[in-house]
C-alpha cells in the first residue's frame, strides 16, 4: 500500500513540478521582456507591442474558432484512428480560418491597429501560434499535459532568452521589429515539435482518412457558443487597451500592460499548471459514469489548489513589486501602483471562475456560459467606456473585476441549482 501510494505521489509531483517549470520559465521570460522594454525602450513602445500581442490574440481566437471545444470532446478516451480522422477534419477546418485572416489582415492597417510594416510578422505569428496551440491542446487531451507545457514554454518564452542576450553579448539594440522576428521562430519551432510528437503518436497518420463535411459542420455549430464566450472573455481581458490607447495615450497603454503582464502571472500559472491537468480529468468524470462523490472530491480539489496558487503567487508579486519599480526607476509607473493592487484582485476572482466554468463545460451547459461571458463583455465595455475617460487607466482594471464578478456569481448560481445525478455527458 505506502509503496503504490509513493508511486503515485511522486509520479504526480514530478509531472506538476515539470509543467509548473515550464510555464514558470515562459512566464518569467515575457516579464524580462517587458522589464527590458520598460526600462531600455519607452512605455510607448511597450504599449505598441502590446496592443500587436493582443491582436494576434484576438486573431488566433477567430482563426481557431474555438473548434477545439468540439473536438476535445471527442479525442479525450478514442482510439488513434479516430482521433486521427478528427484531426484531419479540424485541419481543413482551419485552412479556411486561415484564408480569412489572409484576407482581412489588411484592415487591421485600416484601423491603426498593426502598421503595415509589422503586417507579414502578424500573419505568420498568428497562423504559427494558432497551430502550435492546437498541437498543446491536443496533448493535453492525450493526456501529455508534460509535453503539451513544453511546447508552450518554445512558443511563449524560449525565444525570449535568447533575444534578451544580443545587447549584452552582441552590442544589438533590440527593437519591436526585432522582438517579433523572434516571436516568430519561436511559434514555428513550437509547431514543428508538435506537430512531429503528434505524427509519432500515430495521430496524423491520415491515410484513408477523409473529409467528414458532416463532422466539421457539426463541430462549427457546436463550437460557435465558445468562440463567443471566448471572445467576450478576450473583451474582458483586453478591449480595456485599445479604449485606452482611444481615450488616453500608448503611454499610459505601456503603463497598463506593465501591471497587466505582471498580475497575470498567477492567472497564466492557473490556467498552463493546473487548469491543462484538470481540463480532461473534469471532462472525463462527466463524460462516463462516476460517483457523485468523487465529482466533488476532484471539483474541490481543483479549486483548492487554483486558490492556493492565487494566493501564494499574489502574494509574492505585492512584496516584489516594489524592488522592481525602484530597478526600473520610472516615475510614472511609481505613480500608478494603485493599478496593480486592483488587478490582484481579478486573481482571486479567476481562480475561482475557472473551476466553475470547467465543470459547466463538462456538463454541456454550453449555452450558460455563452450568455454570463456575452452579459459579462457587455457590462465590461460599457463600464470601461465610462470610466476610462473619467479616471484614467484604474477605470479599465476596475471594469474587468465587476464584469469578472458578474460573471463568476452568474455561473455559480446556475452550478448551485443544478441537480447532482449520476448522469453521462456523452459528447455531443
Amino acid at each position: 500500500m505506502s509503496k503504490s501510494l509513493g508511486d503515485i505521489s511522486f509520479q504526480r509531483i514530478k509531472g506538476t513540478l515539470f509543467n509548473f517549470a515550464c510555464r514558470s520559465a515562459g512566464i518569467f521570460a515575457k516579464f524580462l521582456l517587458i522589464v527590458y522594454i520598460s526600462k531600455n525602450m519607452s512605455l510607448e513602445d511597450l504599449g505598441l507591442y502590446n496592443i500587436i500581442a493582443v491582436t494576434v490574440a484576438w486573431s488566433v481566437y477567430v482563426v481557431g474558432f474555438e473548434f477545439y471545444a468540439y473536438s476535445l470532446r471527442h479525442i479525450v478516451g478514442e482510439t488513434t484512428t479516430v482521433i486521427s480522422s478528427h484531426v484531419f477534419n479540424q485541419v481543413i477546418f482551419h485552412m479556411a480560418g486561415y484564408s480569412v485572416l489572409f484576407v482581412l489582415s489588411p484592415v487591421l492597417v485600416a484601423f491603426d491597429f498593426v502598421p503595415l510594416a509589422l503586417l507579414p510578422y502578424f500573419v505568420l505569428i498568428t497562423v504559427f501560434d494558432q497551430l502550435s496551440q492546437e498541437c498543446f491542446r491536443i496533448c493535453v487531451a492525450l493526456e501529455r499535459s508534460q509535453f503539451a507545457n513544453f511546447i508552450h514554454f518554445i512558443k511563449s518564452g524560449l525565444w525570449v532568452y535568447p533575444l534578451l542576450l544580443l545587447p549584452y553579448f552582441f552590442n544589438q539594440d533590440i527593437s519591436v521589429h526585432l522582438i517579433l522576428s523572434a516571436w516568430l521562430a519561436g511559434t514555428i519551432v513550437a509547431f514543428g515539435i508538435g506537430a512531429l510528437k503528434l505524427a509519432r503518436l500515430n495521430v496524423l497518420n491520415f491515410r484513408g482518412v477523409r473529409m467528414d463535411f458532416g463532422w466539421i459542420k457539426q463541430g462549427a455549430v457546436v463550437a460557435f457558443p465558445f468562440f463567443i464566450i471566448s471572445i467576450s472573455q478576450l473583451t474582458m481581458d483586453f478591449s480595456d487597451r485599445y479604449l485606452i490607447d482611444f481615450f488616453l495615450t500608448k503611454t499610459d497603454v505601456g503603463i497598463y500592460s506593465f501591471y497587466y503582464g505582471i498580475a497575470n502571472v498567477p492567472i497564466t500559472l492557473i490556467t498552463s499548471v493546473l487548469v491543462s491537468q484538470y481540463y480532461p480529468r473534469i471532462i472525463n468524470i462527466y463524460k462516463f459514469p462516476t460517483p457523485e462523490k468523487e465529482r466533488k472530491r476532484v471539483a474541490r480539489k481543483f479549486m483548492v489548489q487554483c486558490l492556493g496558487l492565487a494566493v501564494v503567487t499574489s502574494g509574492a508579486s505585492f512584496i516584489l513589486i516594489q524592488f522592481l519599480l525602484k530597478f526600473i526607476g520610472r516615475q510614472q509607473l511609481l505613480d500608478n501602483i494603485d493599478l496593480f493592487y486592483l488587478m490582484l484582485v481579478q486573481v482571486m476572482l479567476f481562480a475561482i471562475q475557472v473551476v466553475i466554468q470547467t465543470v459547466l463545460y463538462a456538463r454541456h451547459e454550453d449555452k450558460y456560459l455563452l450568455y454570463s461571458a456575452l452579459a459579462a463583455a457587455v457590462m465590461n465595455i460599457v463600464i470601461n467606456l465610462l470610466l476610462v475617460p473619467a479616471i484614467g487607466v484604474n477605470g479599465a482594471a476596475i471594469a474587468t473585476i465587476l464584469s469578472m464578478a458578474l460573471m463568476l456569481v452568474a455561473r455559480l448560481y446556475k452550478l448551485r441549482s443544478m441537480k447532482n445525478t449520476n448522469e453521462k455527458y456523452g459528447a455531443v
